[in-house]
């Protein structure tokens, strides 16, 4: 339980972080009596005064020249305890202390009687005194106005070259096969970018899909880390001071990971949803949408939710869940709506990216092609359409499946299940095709101790590395 401030020792590790609490701006803060406070360490500390001390300056948002300011309030303080001696700078510290304490009460019993004459109420809301509200959409049906929402995708599919297509729409009202209504109101968008240069990269592909220069701003992971010296996290006083200031109809993060705050696992569900809440809260307040974009993972043959990076806690926090993916058959791109809170999904966007050049640079847009009803879960279902038969393409769909496998290997009885289903081929024909693979260097075939003792022949692509089991060449 926390003491109450007649209690505290004065100079107390508890009375010093009580004191820190109290202190709002810089004067305060890089004071003589924070000056005292941090000399009187003790071995009972829990963490260092000096430590503390940054930390309060950084939650008040006092970044700018931070270590100067820290070493010149240090070298202050000491040149003035020399300068008077003990006897007096104690005097002046009891004075200083005093005065604070005074305050402490003072605003201690204004709350008092604060609590006193408004008393909290824990009544729950009764919801038939909770009014209807309809849904504000950003992008009808699909970005909702208020809340969080979600674009998962694979790296290399264009998950940002599609949001350049968003941003031109929300910016300048620019319509098209992804957006075919006109947006109520246009608005600016604010980018959080842990990834693309805004230079190299983002204002290139913003201009040739169209965007309204104007109303895009965008603040960059290593821009902040270069100025400050701490990465930008979503919990943090500054991310909000950024959407506060700018205003934005929509807020982009990419990617998530970027953001989180060190420590955070995205497997753990408490943790993400503690890192995420700050961000919802804001949208509220601000009365904007978030897209988070971020990274899907790695794991084979797995669709929606089990797709999204370890933490299915993300998923329920978004009200709007977009993915993206590309067709096995036709390596179009594709955008699913997986998830709707408040309406009914979109039918699905399937779309090819196209090179572009803005002032010379390179750079690419997305093009809308059709909709379809399938879903993220039917593309990644869905096999590859094999029509020929030969030797030759045999062998092309042995190293095909070898590469889509994770671990570039599978077992030889296995492998060849999977290609005689696919090819419709002989097993003699396998059994060529992989001999010349096997002769030309592609492939090699080892022999793997399973856990039950017992060997089992495996196929894997020659780049592939040995594992750690009893592997013997055949």
């Amino acid at each position: 339980m926390q003491k109450n401030m007649t209690d505290r020792t004065p100079g107390s590790y508890d009375d010093f972080v009580a004191y820190l609490g109290t202190v709002r701006t810089e004067e305060e803060l890089f004071s003589r009596l924070t000056y005292w406070f941090a000399g009187q360490n003790r071995p009972e500390d829990v963490l260092s005064r000096s430590e503390l001390v940054e930390a309060r300056a950084k939650e008040l948002g006092f970044w700018q020249g931070l270590t100067f300011r820290m070493e010149r309030w240090l070298t202050d303080g000491k040149s003035e305890l020399e300068a008077v001696g003990r006897e007096e700078f104690r005097s002046r510290i009891a004075e200083d202390y005093a005065a604070y304490r005074e305050k402490a009460d003072a605003a201690r019993a204004r709350f008092r009687d604060r609590r006193r004459a408004a008393p909290l109420n824990f009544t729950p809301d009764c919801l038939e005194n909770v009014p209807i509200q309809n849904v504000s959409w950003l992008v009808d049906g699909l970005l909702p106005m208020g809340e969080v929402s979600l674009l998962g995708a694979d790296g290399g599919t264009g998950k940002g070259i599609w949001q350049a297509q968003l941003i031109a729409y929300v910016t300048a009202g620019r319509t098209s096969g992804f957006f075919p209504q006109p947006p109520e109101k246009t608005g600016s968008v604010l980018i959080f970018s842990g990834e693309d240069d805004p230079g190299k990269v983002l204002k290139a592909r913003l201009t040739a899909a169209g965007a309204d220069m104007s109303r895009v701003m965008v603040v960059t992971s290593d821009a902040y880390f270069a100025r400050t010296g701490s990465p930008l996290c979503i919990p943090d006083t500054s991310f909000a001071k950024y959407v506060g200031k700018a205003a934005p109809a929509l807020v982009i993060i990419d990617p998530l990971q970027s953001f989180l705050p060190a420590g955070v696992e995205m497997a753990s569900r408490n943790q993400m949803r503690s890192a995420l809440l700050p961000l919802k809260a804001l949208c509220a307040k601000h009365g904007c949408a978030a897209l988070i974009s971020m990274h899907t993972n790695k794991r084979a043959n797995v669709s929606g939710r089990a797709r999204l990076a370890d933490s299915s806690d993300i998923w329920d926090i978004a009200r709007s869940v977009l993915m993206m993916g590309r067709d096995k058959n036709s390596e179009k791109l594709y955008l699913s709506h997986e998830k709707s809170s408040y309406s009914a999904p979109a039918r699905t966007a399937l779309l090819h990216i196209e090179q572009a050049q803005v002032e010379g640079v390179k750079t690419a847009v997305a093009v809308f092609d059709s909709r379809t009803d399938k879903k993220d879960a039917d593309f990644v279902e869905e096999r590859r359409v094999r029509t020929a038969q030969t030797k030759e393409d045999t062998a092309q769909t042995i190293l095909d499946i070898l590469s889509e496998s994770k671990t570039a290997s599978m077992g030889s009885e296995e492998l060849c299940a999977e290609v005689l289903k696919q090819m419709n081929c002989s097993k003699r024909t396998f059994d060529n095709a992989r001999a010349e693979l096997k002769q030309a260097g592609k492939i090699k075939t080892v022999k793997l101790r399973e856990r039950d003792g017992r060997n089992k022949n495996y196929i894997m692509l020659s780049y592939c590395g040995e594992t750690s089991c009893d592997v013997r060449n055949i």
